[in-house]
């Protein structure tokens, strides 16, 4: 069987019915499985049946990357661990998938009114802006701006973007903080798993574009969504709009990057 879905997916092995050597027994039946699609496929025996995968007790379902391989064969019993992994290949190159832009961003309107009232705006990418994507265990929704986290495990989380004013902030402070932060499962402060303030004096804040970067290191489980935003964090208010922008000389003016480190 070829698995080539883009979604993550589970296949359910048939249930035995009967134990060798009875009639309708399926002893030695062999499933070869690969999967040639994009997304994850999760194996599972059926009902409380378990399979064997050689590492101790048996498991009830596990988990095949792109380009992975199983092998399973009917123990030919009804109960307990049903299925014997005989082979499993999984995929032998870490993922490392990062995302670079060039285009301006512009916070106007209620996305201005919400950044300075420090609700988090997303930070946008566009799946023309990938870099690399290699080891299959994430994937970028375009429609949502978020990585989708194929695969459980720790992963190193890197962005950075070129924040500035579209006038002089607003207060008596002579600065403000803005923040970067990385969240999981949604965009709100509760959903921030990691972040870090710039702080620019007004003049800074209102003529250049000044990098704001941020990195954490967080388990995720499959189906996790990880977001980058950005919002108002202290001092003086920006006016006008918020911008994200390449300063002088350079060409790209945020990133947006994910590591696997391990798998649980």
């Amino acid at each position: 069987m070829a698995f080539n879905g883009s979604t993550a997916a589970t296949f359910t092995l048939p249930a035995a019915t009967a134990a060798a050597p009875a009639a309708g027994n399926i002893q030695g039946r062999v499933y070869y499985i690969k999967n040639t699609g994009s997304a994850q496929l999760t194996i599972a025996a059926n009902g409380t049946e378990l399979i064997d995968n050689q590492t101790g007790s048996g498991v009830a379902n596990f988990k095949l990357n792109p380009a992975g391989y199983a092998m399973l064969i009917s123990r030919g019993t009804v109960s307990g661990t049903t299925w014997e992994l005989s082979t499993f290949i999984d995929k032998t190159t870490s993922t490392i998938a990062a995302l670079g832009a060039t285009d301006q961003v512009t916070y106007t309107g209620t996305a201005f009114t919400n950044f300075n009232n420090s609700i988090p705006q997303i930070v946008p990418f566009a799946l023309g802006d990938m870099i690399v994507n290699q080891g299959g265990s994430v994937t970028w929704n375009d429609a949502g701006d978020y990585w989708q986290i194929l695969e459980s495990g720790v992963y190193k989380i890197e962005g950075y973007a070129y924040f500035g004013s579209g006038g002089a902030p607003s207060g008596t402070n002579q600065w403000t903080g803005i923040n970067l932060n990385i969240t999981k499962n949604g965009t709100a402060i509760s959903n921030i798993v990691g972040g870090n303030r710039g702080n620019f004096s007004n003049t800074v804040a209102q003529i250049a574009n000044s990098p704001i970067n941020v990195n954490c290191i967080v388990h995720l489980n499959a189906g996790d969504r990880v977001y980058l935003t950005m919002n108002y964090g202290a001092g003086d208010f920006p006016t006008t709009s918020v911008r994200i922008a390449v300063p002088n000389s350079l060409i790209e003016n945020r990133n947006f990057s994910m590591q696997q480190l391990s798998v649980p």
